[in-house]
């Protein structure tokens, strides 16, 4: 393979594996070889920023060109640039990231409110405090950057995020979401990973594709390489279009010529042999100082020159043993010290260190250092268990906590969980990791984690605890089944020890259950944690059969929350069952608890309430119930509750609300994809799919419902009604009624097979039977008027009464019967909000009067049928009042209501117009909805030029005047 050969500059120190550039793609020579399409990217969002900010993710392989674009856009930018970088060595440090990029912008702290500013210089150890809220950070570091754009356009770079520490992570994670009314461009490099998809969800991303053989040989000519040269098609064929390792495999072969083949015909695997044994061949030519030394580099969590130095000295050396590495191109001197040419060179410059000199390097650099890197450097060196390190990471871990930093105390316990000697200690601190993982929204981290402590053999007490959270995490990774069958078995394996701990488990398996379609196993499940929590409160202390005296409440009856709690979980399940006068009276009851206090750890019963209230005809009860938990959410900081809260009053809304449905449904989304949360994803998707039928917008009802099928597939059985549901109602709307009912019926066929018996869970049903009749089925549409009425009657509820009305409309034979089933739907909705539904009682009612020869009668409902719909946004429910008007000889013009100018508000600028016309200020809205001020300012101007308001009173005047506020 004679003939290849490199610049003398490109042989020896780093390589631009793709180039770089001035901004405006590959029209100069140094511009990124192959990348027109990233740089064209990049340079719209460049110039973009004096108006508006935004993020992009570069995703892609190693070696595959990420910082070679991060480069190039450093170059271009024409403002102020911070940047950071993601170590592997670091990723354990909370907030190292977020330090490196906010602490020079620590002038802007003072524009922080003060709980926010606090929470941030805590989490930078600048300030003592409590716990902090990790969720104050995110919006905290929101507000600076959002300030320093508002000084001057700031361009943030960060690479190598998937070594970045878990808290800064998520911090990212937020920050990237909110961007657009900032003037801050956020730039950040991905590795491709399996488990990263969800996670970056909203997030505009770039997966970097490899070069194609044109490009390949463009690049290998740039560093010197002659086209024609025997070697070079073979590289190109064997690098797959990877630029780092047509780079340095092209090094290796001009550093040899004369040595034969060295590659043979390895193929590529990130990071894989090829560049391995490139660099291996380096590492080999190296003296055992300078090896030595490179291992003290790839040991080193920060790349400070001092405590290399102080390092080497110990080991007899100097930093210039270095400078073999630098020549061999190992290694690059970076400001204030030294660091791998390359990240993917940690592991294979540690893995071919001896382990005892290894672990040697990690004990020199413990003594050296103090503090949390002490603590790490010490895990490092420890080459087995060892209590004594394992309590220390505990520790760091609990200070991680108090600081808000969930992912970086979660990494601590698992660490010092692996370390632990004792079985029971692991799984204790197994636990500990999965709960702050999965408070600190790593859900599927804290599933696995929990598995990890399952299989440590813990005794029930703790078994229960760590299914207790495997449960919760299962059910929103979207697995309730598996998620029903783990809590089911550990109930029943500690209740003859632990009665409350079995009581709380049977009663967190009631909603995976439902969730599975197992409605009735879901009701037994409930019903067997009231009658044990029954049992313990009447159970005398001294007769307790509770065998495990060291557990502290083994010998007292559970308190009054415990019966509470599992009464309102069975007044859900009840209320599933179409058992209303039940479940209404334990759900009031447990409504009423609410205002006499209820500790944070019972929020998720609160919202099962909240939701539930609804289902047994409490919609107001519902609501008060659902915004309490909503606004506790927003004042604290603390969003966990935030998806299944919103997505519960969205569903609510959906009745009457619709403007307030999309906007809490799109918030609940946000959330919920944010948080990892793939049930509620599935939820608000396929609520907001059947608001996007029902309005005519049948394409973007099927995106959703396919984005639905992409998060949930078929794990979450419940939403499989909803989704097609959604698509019979969008079928519907477009004039489709073979579509509609071939939907509709297989979403009633699912309903009864899940014994799914409450009408309100059913809210198509009036849809189908208009379907059944437009397709020929007068019998099916009859049958299914006598099953609501069957309903009406044994439930007690106003829907199926008015439901069942309005299929006698649809039968009605002549304009006496239509009027009459006119008027008994008129009475069934008094007192009820179900304008949709009312409306097309109207349009029915209509329709029929107009067939039966009485026009005149038909024109009154037809006419507020078309206001309600336009008043909706339902465009083609509106269309048809219109022209039935028309035939019925209306002569007056269109409906132009009020709602019409809210329904034109996006999602977000509905929220904000919600919060500001509740009386918040901008600052106290932005804190309330996770967004920066200048994001309030941004929408709120948008909305008073839509509403054509001048005034935050005539904003709320017109918000309760459009129906938008109940």
């Amino acid at each position: 393979m004679n003939g290849l050969s490199l610049r003398d500059d490109a042989r020896h120190g780093p390589v631009d594996v793709a180039g770089g550039a001035e901004c405006g793609a590959g029209e100069r020579e140094d511009a990124p070889v192959g990348r027109d399409r990233e740089c064209r990217l990049l340079a719209e969002l460049l110039e973009s920023l004096p108006d508006r900010g935004a993020a992009l993710l570069l995703r892609g392989e190693a070696g595959i060109g990420k910082t070679t674009l991060l480069e190039h856009t450093a170059r271009c930018a024409r403002t102020r640039v911070l940047r950071a970088r993601g170590l592997e060595s670091e990723s354990v440090l909370p907030y190292a990231v977020l330090a490196e990029l906010l602490l020079p912008l620590r002038a802007f702290f003072t524009a922080l409110p003060a709980g926010r500013r606090t929470a941030l210089e805590a989490c930078f150890a600048l300030v003592e405090a409590g716990e902090t809220n990790p969720y104050a950070v995110c919006a905290a570091a929101l507000g600076v950057l959002a300030a320093a754009g508002e000084a001057e356009p700031l361009v943030v770079l960060v690479d190598d995020l998937h070594w970045a520490d878990p808290s800064s992570r998520q911090v990212l994670q937020f920050v990237a979401r909110r961007l657009a009314t900032e003037r801050v461009a956020l730039v950040m490099t991905l590795r491709t990973g399996p488990d990263e998809d969800g996670v970056w969800e909203g997030v505009p991303c770039i997966t970097l594709t490899p070069l194609d053989e044109a490009d390949c040989r463009l690049l290998l000519a740039r560093t010197g390489a002659p086209p024609d040269a025997p070697a070079l098609a073979r590289l190109v064929r064997l690098s797959r279009g990877n630029p780092l390792v047509l780079i340095e495999c092209a090094a290796a072969l001009a550093r040899s010529p004369d040595t034969g083949d060295p590659f043979g015909d390895t193929p590529w695997q990130a990071p894989g042999p090829l560049v391995e044994r490139a660099w291996r061949g380096r590492l080999r030519a190296l003296s055992g100082g300078a090896r030595l030394a490179l291992v003290y580099v790839a040991a080193c969590r920060t790349p400070e020159l001092p405590l290399l130095e102080r390092a080497l000295r110990v080991e007899g050396l100097t930093p210039d043993v270095l400078d073999e590495a630098e020549d061999a191109g190992l290694v690059r001197s970076v400001e204030g010290g030294y660091e791998l040419r390359h990240p993917v060179m940690r592991p294979l410059v540690l893995a071919r260190c001896p382990a005892v000199r290894r672990l040697r390097a990690y004990r020199t650099l413990a003594r050296l250092t103090t503090g949390e890197q002490r603590i790490w450097y010490l895990a490092s060196a420890a080459p087995g268990p060892d209590e004594t390190v394992a309590a220390a990471l505990a520790e760091e871990a609990a200070r991680c906590r108090d600081r808000g930093a969930l992912g970086a105390a979660a990494h601590a316990w698992h660490r010092a969980a692996r370390l632990s000697p004792d079985r029971a200690d692991r799984a204790r601190r197994l636990l500990n990791a999965a709960r702050d993982a999965f408070y600190g929204g790593a859900t599927r981290e804290a599933a696995d984690w929990c598995e990890q402590a399952l299989s440590c053999g813990p005794d029930d007490t703790l078994r229960a605890d760590i299914e207790l959270l495997r449960g919760q995490a299962r059910s929103w990774l979207g697995d309730p089944a598996q998620a029903h069958r783990g809590l089911i078995a550990a109930a029943a394996a500690v209740e003859p020890a632990d009665g409350t701990r079995a009581c709380a488990l049977y009663a967190a398996a009631t909603m995976p259950a439902a969730l599975d379609g197992r409605i009735t196993e879901a009701v037994e499940t409930a019903t067997r944690a009231v009658r044990l929590a029954e049992e313990l409160r009447t159970r005398a202390p001294g007769t307790t059969r509770m065998s495990a005296p060291e557990a502290p409440d083994a010998a007292a009856p559970p308190p009054d929350p415990t019966l509470r709690n599992a009464q309102a979980v069975q007044g859900g399940a009840l209320a599933l069952v179409g058992r209303i006068a039940d479940a209404r009276a334990l759900l009031l009851a447990g409504h009423a608890a609410l205002y006499s206090g209820r500790p944070v750890e019972d929020q998720h019963v609160v919202v099962q309430i909240g939701q539930a209230l609804s289902w047994v005809g409490e919609r107001d009860s519902a609501r008060d119930v659902l915004g309490a938990v909503i606004d506790r959410a927003r004042r604290d900081g603390t969003p966990g509750l935030l998806p299944y809260a919103l997505v519960g009053r969205c569903e609510v809304a959906s009745w009457s609300h619709w403007p307030m449905a999309r906007a809490d449904g799109s918030e609940a989304l946000r959330w919920a994809q944010e948080l990892g949360h793939r049930s509620i994803t599935g939820y608000a998707l396929t609520l907001l799919a059947r608001l996007d039928g029902l309005c005519g917008d049948r394409a973007g009802c099927e995106e959703r419902v396919s984005d639905y099928e992409r998060y949930c597939g078929h794990s979450v059985r419940c939403l499989e009604i909803l989704a097609d549901a959604a698509l019979g109602s969008a079928a519907l709307a477009a004039g489709d009624p073979q579509a509609c009912r071939t939907h509709l019926e297989r979403a009633l066929a699912l309903a009864d097979a899940m014994e799914l018996g409450n009408p309100n869970m059913l809210p198509f049903l009036t849809e189908l039977a208009e379907a059944r009749l437009r397709t020929g089925d007068r019998g099916g549409t009859a049958r299914l008027a006598a099953r609501l009425a069957r309903w009406a009657r044994t439930t007690g509820l106003a829907w199926p009464m008015a439901a069942h009305a309005q299929c006698r409309i649809l039968l009605a034979d002549s304009a006496d019967e239509a009027q009459h089933w006119l008027a008994a739907a008129e009475q069934a909705h008094t007192g009820q909000e179900l304008i949709f539904e009312l409306a097309r009682s109207r349009l029915a009612g209509g329709q029929a009067l107009r067939r039966l020869r009485r026009p005149a009668a038909a024109r009154e409902p037809l006419l507020k049928a078309q206001l309600t719909f336009a008043g909706l946004g339902a465009v083609p429910w509106r269309d048809r009042a219109a022209a039935e008007l028309s035939a019925a000889g209306h002569t007056g013009g269109p409906a132009r209501p009020p709602e019409l100018a809210v329904a034109g508000l996006t999602a977000q600028e509905l929220q904000v117009a919600l919060a500001i016309g509740d009386g918040m200020s901008n600052c106290e809205a932005a804190a309330a909805l996770f967004v920066s001020r200048k994001t309030v300012e941004a929408h709120l101007t948008r909305v008073y030029r839509k509403l054509g308001v001048r005034s935050r009173s005539e904003l709320a005047r017109n918000l309760v005047r459009a129906g938008v506020v109940p």
